[in-house]
């Protein structure tokens, strides 16, 4: 199997949604409910105007030229007008009620992104695709750009139950703190986060 990391552009972003709404389909699920089909056009629409803003940087896995994985690198935090047009667009697709349960969703865990610190988020491959060292290249392109843009630690949050959190260990992710959120466990039946670090210097 050839593997390949490549950053993404516009014309992946129907493929990456399917992908992301398959590898996080419990926690959209519960978000979208009877909605769930109209998903891969918000979340398209909405991965347009994160690369439009410059929000994020998205990396594409291919195996063998069939896509296959997803890892975005968050830059920095939606401004308010942002938020603004992001509701807009959901609200579009999956009415008012769900879109106030997807706003409040995707903002959990919370993760204050700031110019010394490269966020990982969006991340999944394919179940058929897993255990094949795609996730791996994933984590290694987006520290390569980390690293490149002068970042001195790569982050991110995962669900306590998730098994994922042993691939970041083994990546050399530490745990910093726990988090707690009713609201969460009330959304996603998700009760813990965990935020990870990973220093990219050798100073921290």
């Amino acid at each position: 199997m050839t593997v390949m990391v490549r950053q993404a552009t516009v014309e992946d972003l129907p493929w990456m949604s399917e992908i992301l709404l398959r590898g996080f389909d419990d926690k959209f699920g519960r978000m979208l409910g009877r909605r769930f089909d109209r998903a891969p056009q918000t979340l398209t629409e909405m991965g347009r105007k994160w690369l439009e803003w410059e929000l994020c940087t998205m990396l594409a896995a291919e195996a063998d030229g069939q896509p296959v994985g997803i890892l975005l690198i968050m830059e920095r935090d939606e401004r308010l007008g942002e938020l603004w047009q992001e509701a807009r667009i959901i609200q579009q697709e999956l009415g008012l009620i769900r879109t106030a349960a997807c706003v409040i969703g995707l903002a959990l865990p919370h993760h204050g992104i700031n110019e010394k610190v490269a966020y990982i988020s969006n991340f999944t491959v394919d179940a058929p695709f897993r255990r094949h060292g795609i996730g791996w290249g994933l984590l290694a392109s987006a520290e390569e750009w980390a690293r490149n843009q002068g970042k001195e630690a790569l982050s991110l949050h995962v669900a306590e139950p998730n098994p994922a959190r042993r691939l970041y260990e083994r990546f050399g992710f530490r745990l910093e703190r726990t988090i707690n959120s009713r609201l969460s466990q009330w959304i996603f039946d998700i009760r813990t986060w965990l935020y990870m670090v990973k220093p990219l210097t050798e100073t921290q």
